[in-house]
């Protein structure tokens, strides 16, 4: 199946920023998506579908939905320009195809006029080393000193594995700002602390109140939100630098 986008209305957008929540490690950046959705009554205004995801479907009520990214619209209270909220259930199962599903992810917000591309992910730790924290990495000069001015650490080495680091970084080569935060984890099937603090984060530099009351109660029953079973990779414990 080629990759099409399916536009269930067609938004006007003013400056839009583009937030990016893929499920990884301990699902961070994916519940900080979902809960956003969820908390800034976003809707949703287009679906990709896409052959690079994984060959499985989800099975939800009987029924069987077929893997695709959903994008969402929102302005919140206090900030003049709008956010599309974009996630899926799975990343492309192949790095050729997190290359082409990132850039169809972009081709969507560039097409409607986003200038920055943001995403949130994990930072794996060793418990002898953990520090409850918010790092970032930014793809050009002015954003990275935006996280600076927001007290955010910029990353000093490591990898970004997977498509919400590819997103901000491939965003670059287009011309737009990117960046990504990552909350520092020690892993496990869902780590709702580190998703508060990348949340708390995104809030504060983006310049709109959030409202985290509900985050830990709603955290497993956010619609459209899985959880399947995802490991730490063998040895994560000893390299420290494996961020996703």
């Amino acid at each position: 199946m080629p990759s099409r986008v399916n536009y269930l209305k067609k938004p006007r957008l003013k400056r839009p920023i583009l937030i990016a929540g893929l499920p990884g490690i301990a699902y961070i950046g994916k519940l900080a998506v979902e809960y956003l959705i969820h908390k800034l009554h976003a809707k949703k205004f287009a679906e990709l579908y896409s052959e690079h995801f994984p060959e499985w479907v989800i099975r939800e009520e009987g029924s069987a939905e077929t893997l695709k990214v959903d994008f969402s619209s929102c302005r919140p209270d206090g900030l003049k320009r709008d956010l599309i909220l974009a996630t899926a259930s799975a990343q492309a199962s192949s790095s050729t195809g997190q290359y082409m599903l990132s850039g169809e992810i972009l081709d969507v917000a560039e097409g409607q006029g986003a200038d920055t591309v943001a995403t949130m992910a994990a930072y794996a730790m060793p418990p002898r080393e953990f520090k409850a924290k918010v790092v970032g990495a930014a793809s050009d000069i002015e954003t990275a000193k935006l996280l600076r001015e927001h007290g955010i650490e910029l990353m000093k080495g490591g990898t970004i594995v997977g498509m919400n680091g590819l997103l901000p970084g491939l965003a670059a080569a287009r011309g737009l700002h990117g960046f990504c935060l990552l909350g520092t984890t020690m892993g496990g099937l869902l780590d709702v602390q580190a998703t508060e603090g990348i949340l708390r984060s995104i809030g504060e530099l983006l310049g709109f109140e959030l409202d985290l009351r509900e985050l830990h109660r709603h955290a497993v029953v956010l619609p459209k939100f899985k959880l399947p079973k995802f490991k730490l990779p063998e040895g994560v414990e000893e390299e420290v630098s494996y961020i996703r």
